[in-house]
């Protein structure tokens, strides 16, 4: 049977974007159709953040041979809109508010020095 390479293409094609499950710690391995070794873990500047083995992730795949990239946590808590939350585990979260306030649960740690309303604390 003879096909173009349109054809073919077409059959291969994978979706641009997909959850995944992480199955290594880290994000290196992720399960989609198939689990995808050595996957490139893409977050913005100065965001740090090392996915854990069973979390469910968003990966997007780009360029002409379509390599995954996991770019975050689907998921991942409870927001209201406008709001961001940075958190690690259940009960530590930094929660950025649609307002303008800052809510902080969990231990907090302070290296240097602190000023509060331009009064050093």
């Amino acid at each position: 049977m003879w096909m173009t390479n349109r054809q073919v293409r077409e059959e291969l094609t994978e979706p641009a974007a997909e959850l995944g499950q992480v199955t290594l710690s880290g994000g290196g391995a992720v399960a989609l159709a198939g689990e995808r070794r050595n996957v490139t873990l893409c977050l913005p500047g100065g965001y740090h953040w090392t996915p854990r083995r069973g979390e469910t992730v968003l990966v997007i795949k780009s360029g002409p041979d379509c390599a995954p990239c996991v770019t975050g946590q689907a998921g991942a808590g409870d927001t209201a809109p406008g709001e961001v939350v940075l958190s690690v585990e259940e009960g530590t979260a930094i929660r950025l508010k649609a307002g303008g306030g800052i809510a902080v649960t969990g231990q907090v740690e302070i290296t240097g020095g602190l000023t509060v309303n331009g009064r050093e604390v």
